[in-house]
């Protein structure tokens, strides 16, 4: 099933995951699958290879991590909504 929070995409569920664990104040973003997909074009023009990553390769999770950091401090990822919580 489609959903924000499940992407079909496993790259997509990867940043997801990094954005949660690994970047400071990460939870306060809820990206979409097109910023999502501009950071994955940002991660592979850095040379940046997902088969790579999904084999184990350190430096490309590395690499994933610092474009993604980026990404948020640079205001390129949409803030998660406050529903009035």
């Amino acid at each position: 099933m489609k959903s924000p929070t499940t992407p079909l995409r496993a790259h997509h569920r990867f940043l997801l995951t990094i954005l949660k664990s690994h970047v400071p104040e990460g939870k306060k973003y809820e990206p979409t699958p097109v910023e999502l997909d501009r950071v994955s074009t940002v991660f592979g023009k850095a040379g940046g290879s997902w088969a790579r990553l999904f084999n184990g390769s350190v430096d490309d999770v590395d690499l994933a991590k610092r474009v993604l950091k980026i990404a948020a401090e640079k205001g390129h990822l949409s803030a998660k909504s406050n529903w009035g919580v």
